[in-house]
């Protein structure tokens, strides 16, 4: 005794299901990256406003990726020398020199003044019911 069955309504149905569900998540990353930016630029500290203007949030297969291409904001997250954040490998000088503009300056580094780890912090039960959401369909 042979049961056959047409499975084609089914993966029609599975594939259906897969691209709401892909789609659900992706639109539940963008809500959750954008969060976050707002959240980091609106706590970034400000001198000129380039840090805080390079600020994005971008899609990347399964992930929400926020930051910024600024070469110093990593500095400005978790500070510099003796006065960053401990968590972060510094350097162990205590102070040191360095030339600028045709003076000398002595520094033993920079408090870190963080705005990206926060905005993630912060906005941490609100991603997870956005995700959770998403895939819940």
């Amino acid at each position: 005794m042979n049961i056959s069955f047409d499975a084609s309504d089914l993966n029609a149905k599975l594939e259906k299901m897969t691209a709401g569900l892909t789609m659900g998540l992706h639109n539940a990353l963008a809500q959750s990256g954008e969060t976050v930016r707002a959240d980091a630029v609106a706590n970034c500290p400000v001198d000129t406003g380039r840090l805080r203007g390079s600020i994005t949030s971008t899609v990347e297969g399964n992930s929400a990726v926020v930051g910024t291409n600024v070469e110093y904001g990593i500095y400005v997250e978790f500070g510099t020398g003796s006065q960053g954040d401990k968590s972060v490998a510094h350097t162990t000088k205590d102070k040191w020199t360095y030339y600028s503009g045709g003076h000398f300056y002595t520094t033993s580094g920079m408090k870190a003044r963080p705005f990206l780890v926060p905005a993630l912090k912060n906005n941490k039960d609100k991603i997870t019911k956005l995700i959770k959401e998403a895939v819940k369909g």
